[in-house]
């Protein structure tokens, strides 16, 4: 269909809308200074806003102009603030978002959370292949005082189901539960920002981390201290590895947003980049804070390695679960 005949035939229920948003958010004045009489029922406005964001979807994947794009799109956005936020606190916010915006956000950015997941996993897969076959390169990556540490760390005696190995007195939870909150976020962060160079400093970063975490889990596993890391870094590591990989998603579109401004200026183009991540980020934040929890307070319990793996499996297949089926009417 040509966007004349698309146009036309939506004509009407367009301006219906954009009228009803005027007398909603009163921003539309007549010339005697009064907001717009609205000519829909609010009861018709989910059906009406369901079908814009059909129109909408149309419009993208047949190329339409930049001008009709943006149009139905700034009614989208202004129909889901009102049927959504408007009349709702801020705690019935967040729980809509994480119900299912959330989930309808990574899919629809999901080619930048698919590049950064592989600038994180090849690399990791990458360096524990290569240190499991040469053990001494895990010094081009670390120092020897690092790889002594991490020695440390994790070699014990012990074996699970044992005595309290590596794994720390519950009195220590708390203050470890700051620390991993600021070590994830830290991370997540630099993922994030890195995005303002051009993506430069995002892929340095998850690249960086693959790098690291594959080589020290080679290192861990050569030493014989497989089964103690595995065990304490299977529960957390869905909600762990899952925020930062976000976190990277949004500061490559960042990136990109600078490398490919399009018709807009390179300001506009950021800050509608960043618009359009800014539920990402948040929910990447809630993910690093879950991941801390279990590691603080999950992880260091010495319970059999079955009931460890067994728990991340649950927690890996409830994250994908969410990620592949919440949020579907929310994308409609």
């Amino acid at each position: 269909m040509k966007q004349e005949r698309f146009e036309a035939l939506h004509h009407d229920e367009w301006n219906a809308f954009e009228n009803w948003l005027g007398h909603r958010l009163k921003i539309i004045k007549n010339y005697d200074g009064k907001p717009p009489v609205a000519t829909i029922e609010d009861h018709n406005m989910p059906h009406c806003y369901r079908n814009i964001c059909q129109q909408l979807a149309l419009a993208r994947d047949r190329g339409y102009s930049l001008i009709l794009i943006e149009r139905l799109h700034n009614m989208v956005l202004q129909g889901h603030d009102i049927l959504y936020s408007a009349d709702s606190g801020i705690s019935k916010r967040i729980f809509h978002y994480i119900a299912g915006g959330f989930a309808a956000d990574l899919r629809e950015n999901k080619r930048w959370v698919m590049l950064s997941a592989l600038l994180i996993l090849a690399p990791w897969i990458i360096m524990l292949i290569v240190v499991r076959i040469w053990p001494d390169f895990i010094y081009i990556v670390m120092t020897p005082e690092e790889v002594h540490q991490l020695d440390d760390m994790y070699n014990s005696t012990y074996v699970l189901g044992g005595k309290l190995g590596v794994f720390r007195e519950s009195d220590s939870n708390w203050m470890m539960f700051g620390f991993y909150i600021y070590n994830n976020i830290s991370i997540a962060f630099r993922a994030f920002a890195g995005g303002l160079l051009a993506g430069i400093g995002s892929v340095f970063t998850l690249v960086y981390n693959g790098i690291y975490m594959g080589a020290a889990e080679a290192r861990i596993v050569n030493i014989g201290a497989g089964r103690n890391f595995y065990s304490f870094v299977v529960g957390h590591s869905a909600f762990e590895i899952g925020g930062i990989i976000i976190s990277g998603a949004t500061g490559l579109k960042l990136g990109w947003s600078l490398i490919v401004p399009g018709r807009l200026s390179r300001p506009d183009s950021l800050r509608k980049a960043g618009r359009s991540v800014l539920g990402l980020i948040c929910g990447s934040g809630i993910m690093l804070l879950i991941a801390a929890m279990i590691e603080a307070f999950w992880s260091p319990h010495n319970f059999p390695l079955a009931v460890k793996l067994s728990a991340g499996a649950f927690f890996f297949i409830i994250l994908v679960s969410y990620f592949i089926f919440t949020g579907r009417r929310h994308a409609a």
